[in-house]
């Protein structure tokens, strides 16, 4: 079932710290620029354009791997969690809602943390897909960020709960899509390649990993963000 052409990125290698000091870099930039068009009233003028920068980017990714023959139905749809995280990523940034908010804060997020710390390119490697990873799931970190910080959004009350359900809801689906695709979106069928001390055991035994961990995230992110640290003061002395 595993595409053996996956790449992993080690951690700690060169290339790793390449990708990650990218990400900081970009992380930086988004969230200085949003600050300052917020202040000249243009915020929602820069949004759009990133908004559509982003699109021009999965266009473009569908069209490389299409060109290339490595699209291939049971590996690039967007079932990934991080996949999905991205497409409510660009919804939000069109229109900005606390729905799509809070499911990137709360689940996209832990994710894409991981995805970033432990890298797995799916199509194989290139630079350009390289490159497109890092953006890709920057943007999913990026995107509640700059919701929190920038647009000053909250989390509302019992929001982990609904996205703790709507986390299950898409496991179902997605584990059925699996079924009949013989797929293994979200790794459901089969843990990721990647050494990560927060995965371990074959399948079934994986999922039970997946379950607990992600559980933990969802609470604590809700209550680190909703209760716990003024990051908004941090981010003023800051930047």
């Amino acid at each position: 079932m595993l595409n053996k052409d996956h790449f992993l990125i080690p951690f700690n290698s060169n290339l790793w710290w390449y990708g990650f000091m990218g990400f900081l870099i970009y992380a930086t930039v988004v969230l200085i620029s949003g600050k300052y068009f917020i202040h000249s009233n243009q915020e929602a003028k820069f949004r759009r354009i990133w908004f559509w920068l982003l699109v021009f980017r999965e266009i473009t990714l569908y069209s490389y791997i299409i060109y290339n023959g490595k699209f291939t139905i049971s590996e690039s749809l967007p079932l990934h969690l991080c996949g999905l995280s991205y497409l409510s990523s660009l919804i939000f940034l069109y229109n900005p809602k606390f729905f799509y908010f809070e499911f990137l804060l709360l689940l996209g997020i832990g994710g894409a943390v991981q995805s970033i710390l432990t890298p797995e390119v799916t199509h194989g490697y290139s630079i350009y897909f390289v490159i497109d990873y890092y953006i890709s799931h920057g943007t999913i970190i990026l995107t509640p960020l700059y919701a929190y910080f920038v647009l000053k959004m909250q989390l509302r009350d019992f929001s982990w709960f609904r996205i703790w359900v709507l986390a299950h809801v898409i496991l179902s689906t997605v584990g059925l899509i699996n079924f009949f695709l013989n797929s293994n979106y979200i790794y459901l069928c089969e843990p990721p390649a990647v050494d990560n001390p927060l995965i371990t055991g074959s399948f079934p035994y994986h999922l039970i990993g997946f379950e607990i961990f992600g559980t933990l995230h969802i609470i604590l992110f809700y209550v680190i963000f909703k209760y716990g640290i003024n990051f908004k003061r941090i981010y003023k002395k800051t930047i």
